[in-house]
């Protein structure tokens, strides 16, 4: 396993002295502090791995894919037998390849949805896209720093939305610092459930993205 994942930290040390049940309840409380941290996520995989819960370790990591981190593209193909395990969804190899394959970077859209693998039928939040700008208007708080620099722009966040129209694993693609990427990830974190996107006319997971507006008068 490539160590640069690691950060030197408890957890780690744990793992190395193959502790692998307290480092496990170390890094359940990292995660129960911070729910989108790929390094925590990883670890905790290795951990599941090595305390003989496949799945759970093939859940970790593809919380680790979700999250923008393409390296775990070989993990999953080689442990996980092809499989991307998101709740109650099972995304197969070929089709995770291709969600996760392109990243947003260079991506010069404005619109909500610059998603780059279609379903059938998008996902929608409840209202549509006015709803979706209103619940971002309405509920953005402007970062103090943010203020007082007079920051302008969008912060764009990438996030999958599963079959059951669950927002999950947002993270910023492109931000603007100012304490504005932590906010637009609060917004995305507390979104209400969407209506799924459907291929074949059944509900899919599918990767999205979006801006967040935040300007100054």
């Amino acid at each position: 396993m490539n160590q640069s994942v690691f950060n030197e930290d408890e957890g780690l040390q744990l793992i190395r002295q193959g502790k692998y049940e307290e480092a496990g309840s170390v890094l359940n409380e990292v995660l129960k502090r911070n729910d989108l941290s790929k390094d925590a996520y990883m670890k905790r995989g290795i951990v599941n791995w090595q305390l003989q819960n496949a799945e759970g370790a093939c859940r970790d990591w593809s919380a680790v894919l979700a999250l923008g981190d393409t390296a775990t593209f070989k993990l999953l193909d080689s442990q996980c037998n092809g499989n991307m395990l998101i709740g109650e969804d099972t995304v197969k190899k070929d089709d995770y390849r291709k969600l996760f394959a392109s990243n947003f970077n260079n991506d010069k859209s404005n619109g909500p949805e610059i998603s780059k693998v279609k379903a059938d039928v998008m996902p929608q939040f409840k209202g549509g896209d006015e709803a979706l700008y209103r619940y971002l208007k309405d509920n953005l708080k402007m970062p103090e720093s943010a203020k007082q620099k007079k920051i302008n722009g969008r912060v764009y966040i990438n996030f999958v939305i599963d079959s059951q129209g669950k927002v999950q694993f947002p993270y910023v693609v492109r931000g603007l610092g100012h304490g504005c990427d932590d906010e637009a990830l609060r917004l995305v974190k507390n979104m209400p459930a969407w209506t799924p996107g459907k291929t074949a006319g059944k509900p899919v997971l599918v990767r999205y993205n979006i801006p967040v507006k935040f300007s100054n008068p």
